[in-house]
């Protein structure tokens, strides 16, 4: 019996490839899908024949020969259908389980005699649903999988009685069963190390995440975690673990890795073990995890950042003390930014995870979570997130309000990131919200919803491409919320008419950016902040330098080279190097943000600064010394190096012993070792002889080119 395994989507609702191939997006949907891979493994391990499928590689490759998304699911289920399978398992999450319901059909219609079986966390909380309404879902493995699914595929290939399998729904004529739960696996050691081979964009990734343990024993009224793994909390050995992880970095060569658990650090005394095994192997290991906040100290940080860790997920929901209580979250707030302090001060990058949109929410707590948000942002290695709540199906909250849901383009992000919604996919939502409650509303009555939603929208977006202006706004104001609601009200006299998936889209353009900016200019009232007037200063100068940087011609017919470079070589700027000057210290100016001070008048100080990519949308801004900023300004692709020398030698005055030619060639050559520019050559140039005139280079330093 051949099994085909089919992991969950995260990505392929988006309309527009544009969206999909974000940084974030991309990450996000790179992350190893370690419950299929798992299944995997235990199916090999008892000689059955398995394929996996993991649609969110197969987007990507779709997105490569189709400019649209329109067919992806006619196209992945031709796909998965051509695997030729007995059995088909279709991993869920509530986000895509529109998506996997299609698919499943589809691939039914293909293969009419194939099973096809559901699991996960969606399937297992709305399986009896799930079976009266898509006849052609033929059975349901609920919770964890490992055992009650090889024990299924021994029945369907025998006697096909179902009756006595733990942790299965199925259905015995017209009525569905509903098998008691399978116990969970107490010893996760028992398991077989994942199938990454199986991993089909495993040679894509620079990290491999790895399951630490499973089960979380908090109770939050939003959560389905708790429910899926029974508040069992388990972890794997230390040894066991060690291994896993020296395996991995022989066979696939990775040295960092993403340890899966949501709740590591709840049991010490094994987090201490693990830290204390990696150390005392000797192994250079990089690793991330997820924390509470209050199961975390300095003395276990400083002992987790020893042995390797540079990541950790604190899923802190809410800044109000009075909304972690109505949640059943209990996290102390100051204790929460003492932990997130505490991480930063040890090296280890932290995401902050907030919620909002809760019923029982009225502005003072939105408030609250605003300020938490911002203290995140002022934390230079910390990444705030701010979602919407969605009611995720058979949770606390859920069960509370389920007469109260309602549907409209305003679901929450937790469901739905792309801009518009698969009509099909819309269609089987108002038609089943049993089945899909995470793309419904709960109802806020204290908090206006689309004021809510755009208020995520402005801090992500304003995060990501001005954050230190942002932490000096709120600084310096009475709050973040009050310099946002003075902006959304500019934003609707400029920009009306924006709702939904458009409002949503808006946010993503540079055209916020720059509205922003000019909102800033015609509204800021007291420019007495050093820091905010330092900050908007320096965003004008990017913004106009990415405006000359976009008039500058790209080099054609020419290849990059390296030294020795030639006389008639061009160099030019890199994508997204940006150059300028100020009147500020600018770092001086963020180390008085960070701290929420305000600088004095000995921030300000004349300098060069200059943005450099470190990520595909990311960049970091350096200052460097003027004979690198005149430099790097006169390499447009147009200039060659002769030509640049000679400007360079009628500008400055060196000394005998180093020669213009020598001390412009010598900046170059760093300018382009540190990313800032690259070095083009004519296509069909003659390669440099010993007798050609090429411009000679000896080892200099210069601070800061």
């Amino acid at each position: 019996m051949v099994v085909c395994l089919i992991s969950a989507p995260t990505v392929a609702e988006f309309e527009e490839a544009a969206e999909a191939e974000s940084e974030q997006v991309r990450e996000s949907a790179g992350e190893l899908q370690l419950g299929v891979m798992s299944l995997a493994a235990v199916l090999q391990s008892n000689g059955c024949p398995v394929k996996l499928i993991d649609l969110n590689h197969q987007y990507y490759r779709y997105l490569s020969v189709r400019e649209s998304c329109e067919e992806f699911c006619t196209w992945a289920s031709k796909l998965i259908a051509s695997e030729s399978a007995d059995v088909y398992g279709f991993s869920s999450i509530c986000s895509s389980y529109p998506l996997s319901i299609r698919l499943a059909c589809d691939v039914k219609a293909l293969r009419p005699d194939s099973t096809i079986i559901f699991g996960g966390p969606q399937a297992s909380v709305v399986d009896a649903e799930t079976l009266l309404t898509f006849p052609f879902v033929d059975l349901i493995v609920r919770g964890e999988a490992e055992r009650t699914f090889p024990a299924l595929l021994d029945e369907l290939s025998g006697r096909k009685r179902f009756d006595n399998l733990a942790g299965l729904t199925f259905r015995d004529g017209n009525h569905i069963v509903r098998n008691p739960n399978a116990s969970v696996i107490e010893d996760l050691d028992s398991l077989p190390t994942p199938a990454y081979e199986l991993a089909e964009n495993l040679h894509e990734l620079n990290f491999a995440s790895l399951e630490l343990g499973r089960g979380c024993p908090f109770a939050c009224k939003f959560c389905s975690t708790n429910d899926f793994f029974r508040r069992r909390f388990r972890v794997k050995s230390p040894r066991r673990m060690l291994d896993e992880m020296r395996s991995i970095a022989r066979k696939f060569g990775f040295r960092r890795f993403d340890l899966v658990h949501d709740m590591f650090t709840v049991d010490r005394r094994r987090v201490v073990s693990f830290c204390n095994e990696l150390l005392s192997s000797g192994e250079k290991f990089k690793w991330s995890c997820s924390a509470r906040t209050d199961c975390v100290d300095t003395e276990l940080l400083e002992l987790m950042a020893q042995a390797g860790c540079i990541g950790i997920f604190f899923g802190v929901e809410t800044g109000s003390a009075r909304m972690q209580a109505v949640i059943d979250k209990h996290l102390d707030i100051p204790q929460a930014k003492a932990a997130i302090d505490a991480a930063e001060g040890y090296g280890i990058a932290t995401t902050v995870s907030l919620i909002t949109g809760f019923p029982e929410e009225n502005v003072a707590d939105l408030r609250d979570t605003a300020s938490l948000y911002m203290h995140a942002v002022r934390t230079p290695n910390a990444t705030p997130q701010l979602n919407l709540l969605a009611p995720l199906a058979a949770t606390p909250i859920h069960r509370q309000h389920v007469e109260e849901l309602t549907l409209d383009d305003l679901c929450s992000d937790i469901s739905h990131q792309g801009r518009f919604q698969n009509v099909v996919d819309r269609l089987l939502i108002q038609t089943h919200r049993d089945i899909f409650p995470n793309f419904y509303l709960l109802p806020t009555p204290y908090l206006d919803r689309e004021y809510v939603l755009e208020l995520r929208e402005f801090l992500l977006m304003a995060t990501a491409r001005v954050r230190w202006l942002l932490a000096a706004l709120d600084a310096s104001t009475s709050g973040i919320l009050d310099v946002f609601s003075e902006w959304r009200s500019y934003r609707v006299e400029h920009r009306c008419g924006l709702t939904g998936g458009d409002l949503r889209h808006y946010y993503r353009l540079r055209t916020f950016r720059e509205d922003f900016i000019n909102f800033l200019r015609s509204h800021v009232r007291d420019w007495s902040s050093l820091s905010v007037r330092a900050l908007f200063e320096y965003e004008v100068a990017l913004q106009q330098a990415i405006r000359e940087h976009e008039t500058l011609p790209r080099v054609a017919g020419c290849e990059r080279v390296q030294a020795p470079f030639e006389r008639q070589d061009r160099p030019q700027r890199n994508a997204r190097v940006y150059s300028f000057e100020l009147e500020w210290d600018i770092q001086a100016v963020l180390n008085h943000v960070r701290r929420r001070e305000e600088p004095d008048e000995r921030v300000r100080r004349h300098g060069f600064y200059a943005t450099r990519p470190i990520s595909k949308e990311s960049t970091r801004l350096v200052e460097i010394a003027p004979l690198g900023a005149f430099v790097l300004n006169l390499c447009t692709g147009v200039a060659t190096i002769e030509q640049i020398i000679e400007q360079f030698a009628t500008t400055f005055e060196t000394q005998e012993s180093l020669p213009p030619d020598l001390v412009c060639i010598s900046l170059l050559e760093e300018l382009s070792k540190r990313g800032f520019l690259a070095i083009y050559r004519s296509l069909g140039s003659a390669t440099m002889s010993p007798h050609s005139e090429a411009v000679e280079c000896r080892a200099l330093s210069f601070a800061g080119c």
